[in-house]
């Protein structure tokens, strides 16, 4: 799913029962800011469910 250069920086489980369904956070970090949109791209092809949370502070604020 990442590209080359890419990273997970973070990965924690919201839930502590059913891991293997359960929601994720996870922090990737992308070289260049044009990654992005592909990365989203491929993301929904392969049916991902995602939330992005950098613009919003109010969920954000509980990752740092």
């Amino acid at each position: 799913m990442l590209g080359p250069d890419d990273d997970i920086t973070h990965f924690q489980y919201s839930k502590k029962n059913s891991r293997e369904r359960g929601p994720a956070v996870v922090g990737i970090e992308l070289r260049r800011a044009e990654d992005f949109a592909p990365l989203v791209e491929r993301m929904k092809q392969h049916n991902i469910v995602y939330e992005y949370l950098n613009d919003k502070p109010d969920l954000f604020q509980f990752l740092i």
